[in-house]
């Protein structure tokens, strides 16, 4: 697979400043945006995501089950 990196900071990025790389190294990684930043916020946002859909679930089930006893 191939990724194009821009080897300046700017953006939109230049056609002249882009580099086809085929490997990923750490450094291309980095170059991509994919840092141990981002990965921390994804998996914290997946949580609580999750958690959060399961609690939604949980407690409309506790009403449901409450409003059937009435």
């Amino acid at each position: 697979m191939t990724y194009f990196v821009c080897t300046q900071i700017e953006n939109p990025c230049q056609p002249g400043n882009q580099v086809a790389v085929t490997e990923i190294t750490v450094q291309d990684l980095a170059a991509l945006g994919i840092t141990p930043q981002s990965i921390g916020m994804s998996v914290t946002l997946g949580f609580g995501l999750v958690f959060s859909l399961v609690m939604t679930g949980y407690v409309l089930g506790l009403v449901l089950r409450f409003i059937r006893k009435l």
